[in-house]
């Protein structure tokens, strides 16, 4: 055989050698999802909302998933959390920063960057009662992450966390609760409040978080001020770009970058176009899969159901500040034992959520399902998420919504709907006497 039939040969072994090389480097890398730099923010899309909808819902006698419930052992507040061992290919992926000018909260590159070089900050908002506030109600969609959960009385709230963006108009501010420790902690925000039941305002004030609380008083009006063309208390605003300057430290904080990427193998995930979640017959929502702009839209109730679940009343949830229907890349339920935390002898419901170790997620993304866990490690660091083989689930660059319920809440599955039926944990009496003078904060029924 000639020399240069020869040559001929081993150079396409070569190449085919280094390109076989090539193909295995990507599958890798695309398996493990380590393409953060590849992401550009996505332009802005006006969604119209949808007209009103009528949502009756029957019993479904599909999947029916049943978590593993947490026993409700009472905990010490505050919560501490310890690392838990995990892969070394996960902590390898967690252990990667997305470039400086990147949200590590969002994935994306803010318009501007420099709002990045602050102190994220949280702010509770109220929903109820819901003929008050939701006409009045401002600001959801500039937050990057919400978290959704229930306080008392069949009511939620929500904490919204600003990073990226401001919000000129953001409430109304409403009281704090334990919960919210934990948000303060992994994302080592502030946290605007309108104050709180003594025993939670006790111990925030009591805490090393007092410098990062951001309560009504004279000094911090503005940007935390009330508007008084609105009756009653709920009725408190907040300008989210005025509260840095007023911190005594308002540093870029060190947080872990959540895992954005794109989905392996979505088709054979559990498409999942519509996912509800019933807290009570006051609160419930479902938000509601766009394929078109690839974004979860927001319904919530309008009116009391007649008994759980049956003859529910939606309508799109709309943040009056741009008049948006509320929207979401990402929708995430947690589920989070809720603690009955009571030391004196009223039937009220101060309740814990211990938001620490790990437990069941559900994830939703590109109107696709991943059954998994939620697993805090670090206490001052964001969540992380993994799938039920133990693998990091990445999400979508975007805005995320995090529905919170408790472990006993029953889920199931019809179709490509998925439905959360919120387990309220039993009130107790416990025997220790209120303290003399001690005035609860009133929190108002949900009429509209």
């Amino acid at each position: 055989m000639k020399a240069s039939k020869l040559k001929t040969i081993a150079i396409i072994i070569w190449a085919a050698i280094v390109g076989v090389c090539i193909l295995l480097v990507m599958i890798i890398l695309t398996r493990q999802d380590l393409t953060f730099s590849t992401f550009t923010k996505p332009q802005a899309t006006q969604v119209t909302p949808s007209p009103t909808k009528t949502v009756t819902h029957t019993p479904s006698p599909a999947i029916v998933y049943l978590p593993s419930t947490t026993a409700r052992a009472a905990t010490d507040m505050p919560a501490t959390a310890t690392s838990t061992p995990g892969l070394v290919i996960p902590l390898l992926q967690y252990s990667l920063t997305l470039p400086v000018d990147f949200n590590p909260l969002t994935g994306l590159r803010p318009d501007q960057p420099d709002l990045l070089n602050r102190r994220p900050m949280a702010v509770k908002v109220s929903t109820f009662p819901r003929g008050i506030v939701r006409p009045n109600q401002y600001g959801l969609t500039h937050a990057d992450l919400v978290y959704e959960y229930y306080i008392e009385d069949g009511l939620t709230r929500f904490i919204a966390v600003y990073y990226s963006h401001d919000a000129s108009r953001a409430g109304p501010v409403r009281s704090g609760r334990y919960f919210d420790e934990y948000v303060m902690r992994m994302y080592r925000s502030s946290l605007v409040f309108a104050n709180a039941d003594e025993r939670v305002e006790k111990h925030l004030l009591e805490s090393e978080l007092k410098p990062l609380l951001f309560l009504p008083r004279d000094d911090n009006c503005p940007p935390l001020c009330r508007d008084t063309t609105i009756e009653g208390y709920n009725n408190v605003y907040v300008d989210t770009a005025g509260v840095g300057p007023k911190l005594t430290d308002n540093s870029r904080q060190d947080l872990r970058a959540t895992l954005f990427g794109a989905l392996m193998y979505p088709m054979s995930l559990p498409m999942t176009n519509r996912i509800s979640t019933h807290y009570s017959i006051y609160s419930y929502n479902y938000w509601e899969y766009d394929p078109m702009h690839g974004k979860y839209l927001r319904y919530s109730d309008a009116a009391d159901a007649t008994s759980f679940t049956q003859d529910e009343v939606y309508l799109p949830h709309i943040d009056h500040l741009n008049d948006e229907q509320l929207k979401a890349d990402n929708v995430v339920v947690l589920l989070v034992p809720h603690i009955f935390h009571n030391e004196y002898d009223r039937e009220d419901q101060l309740i814990d959520i211990t938001l620490e170790g790990s437990n069941d997620a559900y994830i939703f993304r590109d109107g696709r399902m991943i059954k998994g866990k939620w697993i805090r490690d670090v206490i001052d660091q964001p969540i992380r998420l993994e799938d039920d083989h133990g693998q990091p689930v990445p999400l979508k660059p975007g805005n995320t919504y995090f529905q919170v319920i408790d472990p006993e809440s029953t889920i199931q599955r019809d179709g490509e709907n998925m439905d959360f039926k919120f387990f309220i944990p039993l009130r107790k009496v416990t025997p220790t006497p209120t303290p003399f003078g001690f005035k609860p904060s009133a929190t108002p029924r949900k009429r509209p």
